[in-house]
């Protein structure tokens, strides 16, 4: 008996620790339930950075363009326009030299700013409720946990 309520219980804590650490999977590298500015840096450079078809290590608006209408083919996010179609406004904003090229220090500049705008409790981490709230909205809303 006691052996059948103790696998129980250790059943019930493992699913609950990954129903809490299956919303924010990839950011959460060491799986502690929370996401640091390191893992948060990491998890999105190497996310934008799939776009880079050529290999060459920056992001042409015609790569993200590619990779933007490839997601909205699998239904997922993207498209023309806004959003990390890079259709315009978004690519300008975040090409901070203009030289028609994203690097990976140019995203990371980016997503500095948008952890900072999720870290309401500004502990220095994100918690899954955190990057839940992060995800609402245009482009990611608060902080825009889409990317």
């Amino acid at each position: 008996m006691k052996k059948t309520i103790i696998l129980a219980a250790a059943a019930l804590a493992l699913s609950a620790g990954a129903a809490m650490a299956q919303g924010m999977a990839r950011p959460d590298a060491n799986g502690d339930g929370k996401v640091t500015l390191a893992e948060f840096k990491a998890s999105r450079v190497a996310m934008m950075m799939r776009a880079d078809a050529n290999r060459d290590g920056k992001l042409s608006k015609a790569e993200m363009e590619a990779a933007s209408a490839k997601r909205a083919e699998a239904g997922g996010k993207g498209g023309k326009g806004g959003g990390m179609g890079g259709g315009g406004r978004m690519f300008g904003m975040l090409d901070a030299n203009k030289d028609g090229f994203l690097t990976a220090s140019e995203i990371e500049k980016m997503v500095e700013r948008r952890f900072s705008r999720m870290d309401v409790n500004g502990d220095g981490s994100l918690t899954a409720a955190e990057m839940q709230a992060g995800r609402k909205g245009p482009m990611g809303g608060q902080g825009g946990g889409g990317l």
